[in-house]
């Protein structure tokens, strides 16, 4: 039970409380949340990251999860759950079906075996930021950790696109790295696509698959090239750290991002050597990729170079023999089912923000070329509701962890501005009807 609460602070951004959520009994209450405040909230904290925290707590007996501004909070206290027995290798996970599956909700699975590692697989199709959401990949390592799932793999088939939805991507996956390993099967992968490949420790190619070129284009540059140049280079450098950190080369990186950078391979002891730099190369040295052309690998050549494992097919069952997994099962169409629901609702949530925006522009142009006050005094009232609308669902893309978004499109209207602007007319509208003609 929460020690006070409050239901008006600007930190509270969302309560949803419904039946479907289990109820957390006083044992079970195990993390405490301090805001600036004094407020405190004890629960299970579900996500978190660098603007919101989503805390299970209750509230007069109810159990209810709620969304804290990341900014109104002044301390975290995570202690361990002792009432919960963990699940080893000699205790299956049972897997509850949720009623979203094509399954009946009752039915049940016994998925981890001892001994076994188990594999989950997570589509990243079509272009990141229209077909790719960081929320599919959120709620699938959740449901992931919860079954026991052990070894995530990510099939990617995709032509890049925003870098936003990329980055926003591997902060999800940074959260839950600590309970998972990570894998990526690529079938295409360009552009963005190689900010979660990076960040995957085994990368595996299959057949006739390509890998690379990933030169960031700025919508909100000036069109300078030097302003886009220097923006892939800063995130070359932060992208090549992640990939060292592991396992893959940072030289990679570069070459894929950066036309200027080079990579070269040499053997040594039996191993390829990657280095980006020919100063000081052996003889016998190989060009992966020169100056003035940015990289794009091909399977042959990154399994020849062992910077992937090469697969025979674009199956599972070939990943999991090329990456020498012995023991293992696979945890079903979990990832798939969950990826489906999850983009159609972040779709219908940027057409609405992009038809928000639209529908405010123009009615705010309606009311400069109004000449009626009828007609002036309704364009304000419809841009009044757009731009409550737009803080709305700026709120819920927030929720739905797509923060950077939320930073681009932020300053689509001012919001502060238009609030008071608006009232402004308003009252001005209202002295002329009563001045009359």
């Amino acid at each position: 039970m929460p020690r006070s609460k409050r239901f008006s602070r600007p930190s509270l951004i969302a309560i949803t409380a419904g039946s479907a959520l289990a109820c957390l009994s006083s044992a079970s209450l195990a993390d405490i949340v301090v805001l600036r405040d004094g407020t405190t909230y004890e629960g299970t904290i579900i996500t978190e990251n660098r603007r919101t925290i989503v805390i299970e707590t209750e509230i007069h007996g109810i159990s209810t999860r709620m969304t804290l501004n990341a900014r109104e909070v002044r301390s975290v206290e995570r202690t361990p759950i002792s009432d919960t027995p963990k699940v080893t290798n000699d205790q299956p996970t049972t897997l509850s079906i949720p009623k979203s599956s094509s399954n009946a909700a009752t039915e049940t699975k016994s998925l981890k075996r001892e001994g076994y590692q188990l594999l989950m697989e997570i589509p990243l199709s079509g272009t990141f930021g229209q077909d790719i959401y960081p929320l599919s990949v959120k709620n699938s390592l959740e449901w992931a950790v919860e079954q026991g799932v052990t070894d995530i793999v990510f099939r990617i088939n995709s032509p890049g696109g925003e870098v936003w939805a990329a980055q926003d991507m591997v902060a999800v996956m940074e959260r839950f790295s600590d309970d998972l390993n990570y894998h990526m099967l690529i079938e295409h992968a360009i552009s963005a696509s190689i900010w979660p490949s990076f960040w995957c420790e085994t990368i595996t190619m299959a057949p006739g698959a390509d890998f690379g070129g990933a030169v960031v284009y700025s919508t909100n540059s000036t069109g300078s090239a030097e302003v886009d140049k220097k923006m892939t280079s800063i995130m070359a450098s932060k992208l090549g750290s992640a990939a060292e950190a592991n396992g893959h080369s940072r030289y990679l990186v570069q070459a894929m991002m950066l036309s200027e950078a080079e990579v070269y391979a040499y053997r040594e002891r039996g191993e390829w050597v990657l280095t980006n730099s020919k100063d000081g190369l052996p003889r016998r040295y190989e060009t992966i990729d020169g100056p003035n052309t940015v990289l794009t690998l091909t399977t042959a050549q990154a399994a020849k170079y062992g910077i992937v494992k090469e697969s025979e097919s674009k199956s599972l069952e070939d990943f999991a023999k090329a990456q020498g997994f012995e023991k293992w099962d696979s945890a079903g169409d979990m990832g798939t089912e969950i990826t489906d629901r999850d983009t159609k609702k972040c779709k219908r949530l940027r057409d609405r923000l992009n038809a928000t925006i639209n529908s405010f522009q123009t009615d705010i142009a309606q009311f400069g070329n109004s000449e009626y006050i009828t007609f002036a005094g309704a364009s304000l009232q419809s841009a009044k509701k757009n731009l409550g609308l737009y803080k709305r669902i700026m709120a819920q893309a927030e929720e739905m962890e797509m923060p950077s978004i939320v930073d681009g499109y932020e300053n689509a209207i001012d919001v502060v501005y238009w609030e008071q602007q608006i009232e402004d007319y308003l009252a001005d509208l209202r002295r002329v009807r009563r001045l009359g003609p």
